[in-house]
């Protein structure tokens, strides 16, 4: 019995302990991703991804990506779809962001309901942007405490400042 006992915690410690070595290396392996960050368990922001990075985004149980970057991204739309993950983009021109890119946004969030979403653009200051403005218009995070997060990554400039109160005028109505 005392073998069996010792064998049985054994197995439960080596278990335990490859888990946590195996976590210690995928969050390793997320923070490599240019400017990534967490706001919650369930929602995260980055700059430009490799697409080999895409099997930690899968491996951390992200289910929905969302690209914020114009132009044609065929070759990152198939290789995210194929891990099983669902690829949403809204080409948001960095020079003139619209109300409509951010509601479409919203959309995009809501249908996702509690799955964990993973969001990027090149830099991560759109996305941090676009973070920033759902959590506080759409989950009732106060600003300051978004604010961390978006500073974290940028101050934004560049007509963003404005856009970013815009939005947020625009859904205190």
């Amino acid at each position: 019995m005392k073998k069996l006992k010792s064998f049985f915690f054994g197995i439960i410690g080596f278990t335990l302990m490859s888990f946590s070595t195996f976590a210690f290396d995928l969050n390793k392996s997320l923070h490599e991703i240019k400017n990534f960050r967490f706001v919650s368990d369930k929602f995260a922001s980055a700059g430009m991804i490799d697409l080999k990075q895409y099997s930690h985004i899968k491996e951390y149980g992200f289910k929905h990506v969302i690209n914020l970057i114009p132009g044609m991204q065929l070759k990152e739309r198939r290789h995210v779809e194929s891990l099983g993950m669902t690829y949403e983009q809204i080409p948001v021109d960095w020079g003139n962001p619209k109300l409509a890119d951010f509601e479409k946004f919203v959309d995009f969030m809501k249908s996702y309901g509690d799955e964990k979403v993973f969001v990027h653009c090149q830099l991560n200051w759109r996305a941090s942007s676009f973070v920033y403005l759902y959590r506080v218009t759409q989950l009732g995070v106060s600003q300051k405490e978004a604010k961390t997060d978006l500073k974290a990554i940028w101050k934004p400039h560049d007509g963003w400042d404005k856009y970013i109160k815009e939005v947020i005028q625009a859904y205190q109505k």
